[in-house]
């Protein structure tokens, strides 16, 4: 487990070569669900799955709203490799202090490189009851395998389905964006899974891009290559974060507080 500290950055842009893994849907003018019912020592927390192991969590963005007062939170990145509703150890955590914005992302660096297995977590801990609080997306939808909290009082780590909230949290993580090997061997890009290409030279599928955002705003071809124009066979659209994509100014906010029980773990 690292102890390490945060640098606290609100709404600025992605830096290039970054993939964004999210499970949300939330886009700006979206309403979103602001939860409050977390207690002290409750964990709101999102499943995530890179490209292989070892790459390294650059920052992470979530929306933390519905009260405008400055209270601790505590990051958490987990091992997810097992796949169970509990996550492995813990290989990072640190507090930091987020004032609630209903109209901003909240933006987390690490202060030290976190390097991540293929499978991770990454959880918001409460330091206080109530809000402000994690807000989940409003189309209805749970990936019930990707969204998770704790509570003591629910009998720990569950599923967020099961305690009945009916979105996706807005925690997004992004890692580097330096493709290496995937370790599928390969003669030519028809052997590769979709996303990928065939590097000739290692012999291995892999790919440079996720997002046009890995490629200084030129083209990510559905081979995960960066191209100057729009003609490689397709490309993977992404929010421009040179935009001030993290202000969600007239967000259409629908306050819905799920309560329970206060929790104490």
């Amino acid at each position: 487990m690292r102890l390490a500290g945060l640098l606290l950055l609100v709404g600025v842009g992605s830096a290039a070569a970054e993939v964004e893994l999210k499970n949300d849907s939330f886009v700006d003018g979206q309403p979103v669900v602001f939860q409050g019912g977390f207690g002290i020592g409750d964990i709101a927390a999102s499943r995530f799955v890179a490209p292989e192991a070892g790459r390294t969590l650059t920052k992470v963005q979530l929306l933390f709203g519905a009260a405008t007062t400055m209270k601790t939170m505590t990051l958490r990145v987990y091992d997810d490799t097992g796949g169970s509703d509990t996550p492995g150890s813990v290989i990072f955590v640190s507090d930091v202090e987020l004032i609630g914005s209903d109209t901003a992302i909240q933006e987390l660096q690490p202060d030290m490189p976190v390097e991540l297995p293929a499978q991770f977590r990454i959880g918001l801990e409460f330091q206080h009851a109530g809000v402000p609080t994690i807000a989940n997306d409003n189309d209805m939808t749970n990936a019930a395998d990707r969204n998770y909290l704790f509570a003591a009082n629910l009998g720990g780590w569950i599923k967020s389905s099961t305690a009945g909230v009916s979105g996706d949290w807005i925690i997004r993580a992004f890692i580097d964006g330096d493709g290496g090997p995937i370790g599928q061997v390969c003669t030519g890009n028809g052997e590769c899974p979709t996303g990928e290409f065939c590097d000739t030279e290692i012999g291995a599928c892999t790919f440079e891009c996720r997002t046009a955002d890995d490629c200084n705003g030129n083209v990510c071809n559905s081979l995960g290559q960066c191209l100057v124009d729009a003609d490689g066979g397709g490309c993977c659209q992404a929010n421009r974060d040179g935009e001030p994509a993290a202000l969600f100014g007239a967000l259409g906010l629908l306050w819905f507080l799920q309560r329970r029980r206060r929790c104490a773990r």
